[in-house]
Protein backbone atom coordinates (compact mmCIF):
# COMPACT_ATOMS: atom_id res chain seq x y z
CA UNK A 1 0.00 0.00 0.00
CA UNK A 2 1.04 3.28 -0.66
CA UNK A 3 1.96 5.64 2.16
CA UNK A 4 0.98 9.34 1.96
CA UNK A 5 4.96 10.45 1.30
CA UNK A 6 4.37 8.29 -1.53
CA UNK A 7 1.17 9.11 -2.71
CA UNK A 8 1.76 12.90 -2.60
CA UNK A 9 5.20 12.99 -4.82
CA UNK A 10 3.48 10.94 -7.37
CA UNK A 11 0.70 13.48 -7.51
CA UNK A 12 3.25 16.19 -7.37
CA UNK A 13 5.22 15.25 -10.68
CA UNK A 14 2.79 13.28 -12.70
CA UNK A 15 -0.84 14.35 -13.76
CA UNK A 16 -0.87 10.67 -15.60
CA UNK A 17 -0.46 9.04 -12.57
CA UNK A 18 -2.63 10.48 -10.27
CA UNK A 19 -5.72 10.49 -13.78
CA UNK A 20 -4.64 6.73 -13.29
CA UNK A 21 -4.99 6.59 -9.28
CA UNK A 22 -8.60 8.38 -9.52
CA UNK A 23 -9.44 6.15 -12.54
CA UNK A 24 -8.90 2.75 -10.72
CA UNK A 25 -10.58 3.94 -7.59
CA UNK A 26 -13.62 4.88 -9.76
CA UNK A 27 -13.54 1.75 -11.27
CA UNK A 28 -13.31 -0.25 -8.33
CA UNK A 29 -16.39 2.01 -6.90
CA UNK A 30 -17.89 1.12 -9.33
CA UNK A 31 -17.82 -2.68 -9.27
CA UNK A 32 -18.96 -2.45 -5.40
CA UNK A 33 -21.70 -0.37 -6.43
CA UNK A 34 -23.16 -3.19 -8.95
CA UNK A 35 -22.32 -5.94 -6.51
CA UNK A 36 -24.33 -3.87 -4.01
CA UNK A 37 -27.21 -3.82 -6.31
CA UNK A 38 -27.43 -7.77 -6.42
CA UNK A 39 -26.62 -8.14 -2.45
CA UNK A 40 -29.43 -10.17 -0.74
CA UNK A 41 -26.98 -10.70 2.34
CA UNK A 42 -27.35 -7.21 4.93
CA UNK A 43 -24.09 -7.91 6.18
CA UNK A 44 -22.16 -8.21 2.88
CA UNK A 45 -24.04 -5.20 2.00
CA UNK A 46 -22.91 -3.00 4.73
CA UNK A 47 -19.38 -3.94 4.14
CA UNK A 48 -19.12 -3.28 0.62
CA UNK A 49 -21.24 0.35 1.18
CA UNK A 50 -18.44 1.12 3.79
CA UNK A 51 -15.70 -0.07 1.31
CA UNK A 52 -17.40 2.15 -1.85
CA UNK A 53 -17.39 5.09 0.98
CA UNK A 54 -13.55 4.21 1.76
CA UNK A 55 -12.70 4.64 -1.67
CA UNK A 56 -14.82 8.03 -1.93
CA UNK A 57 -12.58 9.60 0.83
CA UNK A 58 -9.60 7.96 -1.01
CA UNK A 59 -10.29 9.75 -4.50
CA UNK A 60 -11.08 13.02 -1.88
CA UNK A 61 -7.85 13.16 -0.60
CA UNK A 62 -6.42 12.69 -3.96
CA UNK A 63 -8.21 15.65 -5.21
CA UNK A 64 -6.89 17.58 -2.54
CA UNK A 65 -3.60 16.77 -2.69
CA UNK A 66 -3.38 17.90 -6.05
CA UNK A 67 -4.81 21.05 -5.84
CA UNK A 68 -2.15 21.96 -2.79
CA UNK A 69 0.55 21.23 -5.19
CA UNK A 70 -1.09 22.54 -8.58
CA UNK A 71 -3.79 25.04 -7.84
CA UNK A 72 -6.09 23.43 -10.11
CA UNK A 73 -8.66 20.12 -10.08
CA UNK A 74 -7.05 17.09 -11.72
Amino acid sequence: MTTLTQLEDVLFHSREEAKGIILQLRAARQQLEKINGKIQDPQQYQQNTLLIEAIEQAENIINIIYYRYHNCAL
